[in-house]
């Protein structure tokens, strides 16, 4: 059974039939305060315990901040359009991943990160563009390799363009400026030295929703 809990404008289940389980319900949570919301409730829990999150949208990003810390997941989508996200929380310690482009294949409305891995000193994120969908040019603290697996585009290194398509491999080192532009359907891994932080993140991924192609990360 489970018993709500009011907190603000949103609610918090705790599910008794389980060891522990939350649900975060953030349809109502302000967009600036959702993940920080989740990032805090997850912090607080045990290896082995559950969260379960409700979102209007597919938790990419999400998924992305929290990768590496956690033991399984699986997100679903229901008939009135939401998205339900369980999730199990992993020990803290290093371990080999295997995994195969098939099982992470997706995409939004804004170009879509996928993590297969995330830790503080790197992140190594699946990138998956519709024609014409972008990274908005940016300059974060740090270091990036861009591989095309699949698609052709443009990407912005400084203040040049360069043609990418299938095989091409950017570096760039920290500080730099970087945007990558899809012109037909695009698929990429993009690994990060170190993972940038959730603020950063943030920043990008509003100004692509805002249709901004480019974003200043520091005042």
């Amino acid at each position: 059974m489970k018993c709500p809990k009011h907190l603000g404008s949103f609610l918090i289940f705790i599910d008794n039939t389980l060891d522990y389980m939350v649900t975060l319900d953030l349809r109502e949570v302000d967009p600036p305060h959702r993940h920080k919301l989740v990032l805090e409730t997850f912090h607080k829990m045990k290896a082995g315990e559950e969260l379960e999150v409700i979102a209007d949208h597919y938790p990419a990003h999400l998924l992305q901040l929290v990768s590496g810390k956690i033991r399984k997941y699986e997100v679903k989508e229901s008939e009135d359009g939401n998205f339900v996200l369980k999730l199990t929380k992993g020990e803290e310690e290093s371990k080999a991943v295997i995994a195969h482009l098939s099982d992470y294949r997706q995409t939004g409305e804004t170009f879509t990160p996928i993590p297969v891995i995330r830790k503080d000193e790197y992140g190594a994120i699946l990138v998956f563009f519709k024609p014409g969908q972008y990274i908005p040019a940016h300059a974060p603290d740090s270091d990036l390799i861009f591989y095309v697996i699949e698609g052709k585009g443009k990407a912005q290194i400084g203040e040049s363009q360069v043609e990418i398509d299938k095989g091409s491999i950017i570096i760039v080192p920290k500080g730099v400026k970087r945007g990558i532009t899809a012109e037909t359907y695009m698929e990429a891994l993009h690994v990060v030295v170190p993972a940038p932080s959730p603020e950063d993140h943030e920043k990008v991924m509003e100004a692509a929703a805002r249709g901004s192609k480019e974003v200043q990360l520091r005042s």
